[in-house]
């Protein structure tokens, strides 16, 4: 799909192409309270679908406009066809003109660079340009799929207009704008600017690609840029000789939305419910003493501290008011192959109440894992009495709900965003 996907567009002649992971957080969520914590991530690319977003901008003489490509499959090979298109005015003085537009995220990320920069401006009002954007991440299937968007556009707009030298804060402090400052600048285009609950982690790590260790230390309250510290990334699957991670993805199909459940933990996080910070406290501690795991490549005491968050994941969201803890379809996966031989855990990637688990595995049993994965999800779904003989405590009607999951197998995405 990666090589179909560049070919289709080279024949646009494109000026510029970006290409932006999805992730995975290896022990969350923390998301919008991470800035008390560390964690690990890692940037991951799909085996067969890519898990991306691409981006490309090119000159144009007419006016500008954004378009949205979707891949279709084949018997045995992919297509592509405009989903929809948009042309766009250059006067984004105010955000709210553009919330019910598909392409939000877009308006986002030019009016966050209209706010902090206006050699920016000048040069976007001065040029007429095509924008185009495919994305292989499945939406709100807690891959970091938005992340990844607004990371995309961002970086596809500072290299193309060469703005790497222009970011100016309130205080008139001039940065360069490279791979921190696009995190911190996707931050601020969710949490600010689209007025989405959201954290740091997933940026920082799909800007920076690898498997990290990323201290947020300092940075609960979002501040300016430049006001607070920039997180620390520390890349260790070269120190490690950690090549690949065994792990396989499922997408439940079903959706979330992230926001929402990182708004109501975060305000219980800064209310100081008591529960909730001894839950976060907890994934802290379980936080860093993966790393030594990982460090060994015990994959077995790894899936210990793997499925103890799932259990504190579970209690915090049960706590929080979210009646299935991290999702009915999620547990529901997780219970679907968590006592099968060579699976070490299975654990929530995203915020929960949708979107995905992965399952950690012995690494020379992965393809035979994903194989009784599917199976087994395929038998629950084609037949009722199987479904309510294994699972009798889940509703039928999650059968339904099921019927779009999808299984990924993935490699570590080493370069975060970048130019193709």
């Amino acid at each position: 799909m990666l090589e179909k996907i560049k070919n289709f567009i080279e024949t646009i002649n494109p000026d510029i192409l970006v290409q932006a992971p999805s992730r995975i957080n290896l022990i969350n969520p923390l998301d919008a309270v991470e800035g008390d914590f560390w964690m690990p991530s890692v940037a991951i690319n799909g085996i067969e679908n890519p898990l991306s977003t691409f981006v490309y901008i090119k000159k144009i003489n007419g006016k500008s406009k954004i378009c949205n490509y979707k891949i279709i499959k084949t018997q045995h090979t992919y297509d592509f066809e405009l989903e929809c298109e948009e042309y766009f005015g250059k006067k984004i003085e105010k955000l709210s003109d553009f919330k019910n537009s598909r392409f939000k995220l877009f308006y986002a990320s030019i009016y966050r660079l209209f706010k902090i920069n206006n050699d920016y401006k000048r040069a976007f009002l001065n040029q007429n340009v095509e924008i185009g954007i495919i994305t292989t991440i499945p939406k709100q299937s807690g891959l970091g799929g938005s992340a990844s968007i607004i990371i995309a556009f961002l970086y596809s707009l500072v290299s193309y207009f060469q703005l790497k030298e222009k970011h100016k804060n309130h205080n008139d402090v001039i940065f360069p704008i490279n791979k921190d400052l696009i995190a911190e600048i996707a931050t601020k285009v969710e949490d600010v600017d689209l007025k989405i609950t959201a954290g740091y982690s997933d940026r920082y790590i799909i800007s920076r690609g690898g498997l990290c260790f990323i201290s947020y230390v300092g940075k609960l309250h979002h501040r300016e840029i430049g006001s607070e510290p920039l997180a620390v990334c520390d890349r260790i699957e070269e120190l490690y000789e950690i090549k690949q991670l065994p792990i396989i993805i499922c997408y439940s199909g079903v959706l979330h939305d992230s926001g929402s459940v990182h708004e109501k933990l975060r305000k219980l996080y800064l209310e100081k419910d008591e529960l909730i910070i001894k839950g976060y406290s907890e994934l802290a501690e379980i936080a860093w003493k993966s790393r030594f795991a990982l460090m060994k490549h015990d994959w077995k005491l790894l899936g210990d501290y793997f499925q103890r968050n799932t259990e504190i994941m579970n209690k915090i969201m049960f706590h929080a008011g979210f009646r299935h803890g991290i999702g009915l379809a999620n547990n529901f996966l997780i219970d679907l192959i968590i006592n099968e031989p060579f699976v070490y855990a299975v654990k929530l990637t995203g915020a929960g109440g949708g979107g995905s688990v992965f399952a950690l595995v012995n690494p020379k049993k992965i393809d035979l894992v994903l194989k009784k994965w599917r199976e087994s999800l395929r038998d629950v779904i084609k037949d009722d009495d199987t479904f309510k003989k294994k699972f009798p405590s889940y509703p039928l009607k999650l059968r339904k709900d099921l019927k779009n999951a999808q299984f990924y197998k993935t490699v570590i995405d080493m370069y975060g965003v970048q130019k193709l």
